[in-house]
């Protein structure tokens, strides 16, 4: 009984090489990067259409483009990838985690202030497991954590997010960062309103920390004039060492500036649990092995840091 009479009897190869066609938008290309010929490619290509029973592409001379059907089972695809990526790297492990690998993305700060630490002591005790950093946006991190192409990040998300789960594990108050020769660098404690008269550092849109801000500042009806907006935390700390302006911060970021030659002051009018951190996994998905081991030590960490 061949494929197309057993029915969805849908092959890995095809998979790949639809999500292929999908982004490259060429079955050429796409027959190049799965190291098959074009004429190959096609006849994979045109088993799967026969065997879903309707068409994945709209063929002209120069492109293919997807149709809506297209569009429906890619989800479906990358789903069932990101499972079969998640559970050959979960039997290749052994159990006694001889070996194995951690695949995390998350933001380079998160990396040196929450991660760093936990990760070192892990590979003192598990030397053979492999760690896989990836230095990411939260929305760059939530697309791999989607894909499977890491096994969990961390990021600071706000809203619900379609094939990814997340919980909260960290949660810390926000603190003004300042040179210390700045004239607050002697305060012990600060109020939002007390930073109004001073130029700020900002993060753009993009960071849900500039949004929780922006929404605290509004509520206390303070405003506060910036004069450079970054799109990472290290620029924003390289300017404040340099005296260029005030950054309030999470309270990692606020120990890594600490260890950095900055000074950091307690915003006492900002809520402890202001800023809020997410593990961020894969629904539906299972960890590998060395994966969930990690993370059984490392939330709690995480929660007693931001506690």
């Amino acid at each position: 009984m061949n494929q197309v009479e057993i029915g969805m009897n849908i092959t890995l190869r095809q998979l790949r090489l639809f999500l292929e066609v999908f982004e490259t938008r060429s079955v050429t290309a796409a027959a190049t990067r799965q190291s098959i010929t074009q004429s190959a490619a096609s006849k994979v290509l045109a088993e799967l259409e026969a065997q879903l029973g309707f068409a994945l592409f709209d063929r002209t001379t120069r492109r293919v483009e997807p149709t809506d059907a297209a569009v429906e089972f890619h989800a479906f695809a990358v789903d069932v990838i990101a499972t079969m990526q998640a559970a050959t790297r979960s039997v290749e492990e052994l159990a006694a985690l001889e070996r194995g690998k951690v695949s995390i993305a998350a933001s380079p700060l998160m990396i040196y202030g929450l991660l760093a630490g936990p990760i070192t002591d892990y590979r003192k005790r598990f030397p053979g497991v492999r760690f896989e950093l990836h230095e990411l946006s939260t929305d760059e991190t939530v697309e791999c954590v989607r894909a499977g192409t890491v096994d969990f990040g961390l990021g600071a998300v706000d809203t619900e997010l379609s094939g990814v789960a997340s919980e909260v594990v960290y949660q810390g108050r926000m603190r003004a960062v300042v040179s210390t020769s700045s004239p607050l660098a002697s305060r012990e404690r600060l109020r939002l309103a007390d930073l109004s008269h001073f130029n700020h550092i900002t993060l753009r849109r993009f960071f849900s920390v500039r949004r929780t801000l922006d929404q605290l500042v509004a509520d206390k009806g303070v405003s506060l004039p910036s004069g450079v907006e970054v799109g990472t935390l290290t620029s924003a700390l390289g300017l404040v060492k340099q005296d260029g302006g005030i950054l309030i911060a999470p309270s990692y970021v606020a120990r890594i500036a600490e260890e950095w030659g900055m000074h950091t002051i307690p915003i006492v009018d900002i809520p402890r649990d202001a800023h809020r951190i997410s593990l961020i996994q894969r629904r539906l998905g299972r960890p590998t092995l060395a994966t969930r081991k990690f993370l059984v030590e490392l939330v709690p960490q995480l929660r007693a840091l931001g506690g």
